[in-house]
């Protein structure tokens, strides 16, 4: 019997998007970076179900949400975000609400549950998950048992071993890991914020990393370095009967090809 086909999605994150075309903030491009990886994903995983959007979709300027639907909207998929600690949320949901492009808290697809998760705290870099956000996670897992669920956000709830960026992790992550324990068909959790690809596992349970369209940071380093990869995206295949593969790409630089796919086996 035909595997049925899978759900396909991709992750983009931290584009930090500006008013001013063609800003340069740590001497990137921000606007080339995003616009190089839509034509990647354009041309390497055309016509996806939709693309998750998980924070810092602009650089600390409320105004460049307008700037963020037109890169995004052209693509012809649904969007669905959320905000990271250089957005702004208020802006954010009254800007993005309908269209392709808007903040969204679940998709329900493919047999599938996505769960968008607010780990921003307003005025600081820190990442934290307020009382209702784990409640309505908890809530999502409860009535959709038989769902495979991604869950999503922006901040990483465990440590990167990067020291500068754990300082900005989300404060309770053991607070959200406790509650995907509870539920087996919690099966990855992913985010942003890190600027550079984590993977690892916490037993059957995936924790995705995925790097940002614009510059990127090296890990495991003391201060702020920028690592000489070019940005990426990650896509993903999520099988009705709960199976996931997923994988990292790049864009190609002119120097070297960076069109790295990373999958995961499926179990």
């Amino acid at each position: 019997m035909p595997t049925a086909a899978p759900l396909r999605v991709i992750h983009i994150t931290d584009f930090h998007l500006k008013t001013t075309p063609g800003s340069r903030p740590w001497g990137v491009d921000v606007d080339a970076g995003l616009s190089a990886v839509l034509a990647c994903i354009q041309e390497r995983h055309p016509q996806p179900d939709f693309i998750l959007a998980t924070g810092d979709l602009v650089g600390d300027e409320p105004e460049a949400y307008d700037r963020v639907r037109e890169f995004l909207e052209p693509i012809g998929v649904p969007v669905y975000c959320l905000p990271g600690n250089h957005d702004f949320p208020a802006r954010m949901a009254q800007t993005l609400r309908h269209g392709l492009v808007r903040w969204q808290r679940r998709v329900i697809a493919g047999g599938w549950q996505i769960v968008l998760l607010d780990s921003s705290v307003p005025g600081t870099p820190n990442g934290h998950l307020a009382y209702g956000e784990l409640a309505f996670l908890d809530t999502a897992l409860v009535l959709h048992p038989e769902r495979p669920t991604l869950v999503c956000l922006h901040h990483n709830p465990v440590p990167s071993h990067t020291p500068w960026l754990d300082t900005m992790t989300v404060s309770n992550g053991p607070a959200l890991l406790a509650v995907v324990d509870r539920y087996p068909q919690a099966q990855a959790l992913v985010w942003g914020h890190l600027h550079a690809e984590f993977s690892a596992r916490r037993g059957k349970l995936q924790l995705l990393g995925t790097p940002a369209t614009c510059m990127q940071f090296k890990p495991k380093t003391a201060e702020p370095q920028l690592d000489d990869l070019p940005p990426g995206y990650r896509w993903f295949e999520l099988y009705p009967d709960g199976r996931l593969e997923t994988g990292v790409e790049r864009i190609e630089t002119t120097t070297r090809p960076l069109g790295l796919t990373r999958r995961v086996p499926a179990e």
